[in-house]
């Protein structure tokens, strides 16, 4: 399997993540668990919720858009990088504070396998500009 076509299917499992966290927000489950909290507490989780949910989609969607450009447009490796680095922060933080969770550990493993075959690339191909 070649690497854009790995990134591209790593990336469409973050927009996918983000839709589950999307559409998990407003899941009667979560809605019963926030009668708790007052109307303010309510709407701040859902904003994050949401905002959260939002990140993985356009951070995968971007992804999935840069990961066949970057060779031929080098300037956009480092938007692209920074989005997979933005992507792995969202997934360590998913894990850290929801270990119990298993869509967190899902972001995380999407993340990371995709920020690493960017680094991966990204060193093949200094080292032959180098040469």
């Amino acid at each position: 399997m070649s690497r854009v076509t790995l990134s591209k299917l790593l990336s469409a499992g973050l927009m996918l993540m983000g839709i589950v966290h999307v559409s998990a927000t407003f899941s009667p489950i979560i809605a019963s668990k926030l009668e708790m909290l007052d109307e303010a507490g309510r709407r701040a989780f859902t904003y994050m919720s949401l905002m959260c949910g939002t990140l993985l989609v356009v951070g995968g969607m971007v992804a999935y858009m840069l990961s066949d450009k970057i060779k031929e447009f080098g300037f956009l490796r480092k938007p692209y990088l920074f989005v997979l680095s933005t992507c792995c922060v969202d997934g360590l933080l998913a894990v850290i504070y929801m270990p119990h969770n298993p869509c967190a550990w899902v972001i995380l493993a999407l993340s990371i396998p995709l920020l690493a075959i960017h680094f991966l690339h990204d060193s093949k191909t200094n080292a032959k500009e180098s040469k």
